[in-house]
């Protein structure tokens, strides 16, 4: 008799488990801040980009979630009927338990999951990731169903379906930095950082390309006199050098010095040589001045697919 009654309540307890947790994902999953979901994808968490992948297959989640209220249902409903029979085996337990469970599930497995994932949802969503990675593929076969006869009827009705890329349109942005600035979680140095960040980062590298010709270089082989004569009528703080001595790249830079450094070292002392930063073109503009700011060089060297030196971008203090 111990047996049966906490089969019965095992099963009832589950049963609940699963309707809270379907239930509070449901809500959970279109609340969910689609911002905060990108960045945390672009960060490398692997939950938010998986939840990234389920916002773009909205089949795949639906389905996942109605058969698992389903079964939730199933197992309150049983495991109810299963306790009444318990306490009550003369009277008629299904009837019983319809209708003293039904407010309980209710309030407890329908309201109560809903309102908890309502104040964290992109917080909560992340958190449950590992267990809809087993439901999924668990549930893949009627998955697949349900996403067939969503893209026929989309086809029917002439709609296309939105993608969630890891990337956000100018528009998200700006919205995002609105918010940011209005609920005080960003400062009014920290959104002007914001704002220019934004500005460029949609800037070609080569808009603010200067070619190398426009450089005078200096060769290992003049004396220190010579470098410095050289390097003043630049009117730069620093004068690249170039080895003619390499066949085939006669007139490719190898790195630079700084006007400062010809100067202040000694005739018998070597000048300090400073390395090239070289940065392909297709690299952002922000992430490319973010390298000269890492490196602590003046300018960067833009390098083609082939690896062809075009020109220099010179370091703007943005």
């Amino acid at each position: 008799m111990f047996d049966s009654l906490f089969i019965a309540a095992f099963i009832f307890v589950v049963g609940m488990a699963a309707s809270f947790f379907f239930s509070g994902t449901e809500i959970g999953y279109y609340r969910v801040s689609r911002a905060k979901l990108v960045l945390d994808s672009l960060l490398g968490c692997w939950r938010s980009r998986f939840l990234l992948w389920l916002t773009n297959h909205p089949p795949v989640f639906i389905s996942t979630v109605l058969l698992g209220n389903n079964l939730a249902n199933y197992g309150v409903s049983l495991g109810s009927v299963l306790l009444f029979q318990y306490f009550f085996p003369d009277s008629s337990a299904a009837l019983l338990s319809t209708v003293v469970a039904s407010p309980f599930v209710f309030i407890y497995g329908e309201l109560l999951p809903k309102s908890v994932f309502l104040q964290a949802p992109t917080r909560l969503m992340r958190q449950v990731m590992p267990v809809y990675g087993v439901l999924v593929p668990l549930f893949m076969p009627v998955s697949l169903l349900l996403s067939g006869l969503n893209r026929l009827l989309a086809w029917l009705l002439g709609e296309s379906s939105r993608t969630y890329a890891l990337q956000m349109t100018d528009s998200e942005l700006q919205l995002l930095l609105g918010e940011g600035k209005s609920v005080g979680i960003l400062q009014k140095s920290q959104h002007a950082i914001a704002e220019k960040i934004f500005k460029y980062r949609s800037v070609a590298l080569e808009t603010r390309m200067v070619s190398l010709k426009q450089f005078p270089t200096v060769s290992e082989k003049m004396t220190r006199a010579e470098m410095i004569q050289k390097a003043r009528k630049t009117n730069s703080d620093w004068i690249l050098t170039q080895n003619p001595t390499v066949a085939g790249k006669k007139n490719r830079p190898i790195g630079f010095y700084f006007f400062s450094d010809l100067l202040l070292s000694a005739e018998n002392e070597p000048v300090p040589f400073r390395k090239l930063l070289e940065i392909p073109t297709s690299v952002s503009y922000p992430e490319a001045m973010g390298r000269m700011l890492t490196a602590d060089v003046p300018f960067a060297v833009l390098i083609s697919a082939q690896g062809e030196y075009l020109g220099i971008l010179p370091r703007d203090e943005y």
